[in-house]
C-alpha cells in the first residue's frame, strides 16, 4: 500500500504541484505533502482545511480525466487491500479447520 501511493505521490506532485492553484497547490507541493494528501484521501480524509473535497477542486481545474484516475486507482487499492486482508482470513480459518479435524481423527 505504501509503495503505491508513494508512486501516486510522485504521479501527482508532477502534474498538481507546479500550478499554484489554490486548494491544489499547498496539497500537492511536494512529495512528501504529495503523500501525506494521499494517506489522508486515502482513509477517507480527502478535504481541504475548509471542509470541500480536494478533487473537487482538481476537477475544476484540471478536467475530469485526472480526477478519475485517482478514483479509479482509489478504488483498486481500496478493493486490493480489502481482498489480501479476506484471503488471510480465509487462509487461516481453514488452516486451523484442518488441524482440528486432524487432531479428531487421532
Amino acid at each position: 500500500l505504501m509503495v503505491m501511493l508513494y508512486v501516486l505521490a510522485l504521479v501527482f506532485r508532477e502534474f498538481l504541484g507546479r500550478n499554484t492553484y489554490e486548494n491544489i497547490y499547498e496539497y500537492f507541493n511536494s512529495v512528501p505533502r504529495s503523500f501525506y494528501t494521499l494517506y489522508r484521501c486515502s482513509l477517507g480524509d480527502c478535504s481541504t482545511i475548509f471542509g470541500t473535497p480536494i478533487f473537487e477542486h482538481v476537477q475544476v481545474h484540471y478536467g475530469y480525466m485526472l480526477s478519475s484516475f485517482y478514483s479509479l486507482t482509489q478504488f483498486l487499492i481500496t478493493i486490493g487491500l480489502f481482498n489480501v486482508i479476506c484471503a488471510i482470513f480465509v487462509e487461516t480459518t481453514l488452516a486451523t479447520n484442518k488441524a482440528i479435524a486432524a487432531e479428531k481423527k487421532q
